[in-house]
């Protein structure tokens, strides 16, 4: 044996273990061990690489929260809800928001009433956490907020009677989750416009083909209104619920200035 495979096989002793103590290599030894891997090595390994980037995308490290930042964890937003899918079972996905930014903090020390700025900042919450892939509901933002789920909903409101037409990307907007029903407005309206499905999810924060369906439910309606036949027989023709078909009667009269007449007999 010549001096040099001496000399390394030297090191490989002498340093050679201690590539074994990381977290990687006891995971490894904890799955192997413990837990019924030990003819499955190669599968230990792809489960703790996929567990350990989850553990970072999770993690806050100093550098990469500014002052008056945190992290909350959404739904990723590509996620789709079908029947019987719960929030508790979906793709989790984590977003760092200001909790307030150096411009507001500005407005404040101008005069401006925090109360005047809540709805602003909510919809900035929402913004950013969808710009990074998540999309959070009014209970998270009113826990950021130390405040019910129905504040923030009141404060979502202000912020759209004074920014009409757009709609923000919280979960019962993007997943279609709970009593909203403030992006049917918009989507019409746009539709009413002349806009097309890519324009109107873009302005929405919609996929365009949810955008498809409400159209399609919408026109359906229509139709069967425009028909002749009773508020009763256009529920039962297009197998929607009252309340629904309620909503796109009312948004058609709003934006065709024509009186529905809506009865219920019939």
């Amino acid at each position: 044996m010549d001096a040099q495979t001496c000399k390394r096989l030297s090191y490989k002793a002498r340093y050679g273990p201690l590539a074994q103590k990381t977290l990687l290599s006891a995971l490894k030894r904890e799955l192997l061990a413990n837990f019924g891997f030990e003819n499955m090595a190669l599968v230990a390994d792809l489960l703790i690489d996929r567990f350990l980037t989850i553990v970072d995308e999770f993690s806050v490290t100093p550098g990469r929260l500014k002052p008056y930042q945190t992290m909350l964890i959404g739904v990723d937003k590509r996620e789709k809800f079908g029947y019987g899918k719960r929030i508790a079972n979906a793709k989790l996905k984590p977003a760092i928001v200001s909790f307030i930014t150096p411009e507001e903090i500005l407005e404040l020390a101008d005069g401006t009433p925090l109360p005047k700025l809540r709805p602003r900042m909510v919809a900035r919450i929402f913004k950013e956490a969808f710009d990074q892939g998540a999309v959070l509901s009014f209970t998270i933002v009113g826990l950021l907020f130390g405040v019910s789920p129905t504040a923030i909903g009141r404060w979502v409101k202000l912020y759209y009677d004074s920014h009409p037409g757009e709609v923000l990307p919280h979960a019962g907007v993007i997943f279609d989750l709970g009593r909203t029903q403030t992006h049917k407005g918009p989507i019409l309206s746009l539709h009413y416009q002349g806009l097309l499905t890519q324009e109107i999810a873009r302005r929405t924060n919609h996929d365009p083909q949810r955008v498809d369906k409400y159209l399609k439910d919408h026109h359906r309606i229509v139709a069967a209104h425009e028909a002749g036949h009773s508020f009763d027989k256009t529920c039962l023709l297009t197998g929607l619920s009252p309340s629904l078909v309620r909503q796109h009667l009312d948004w058609y009269e709003r934006l065709t200035n024509r009186e529905t007449g809506l009865t219920t007999s019939g």
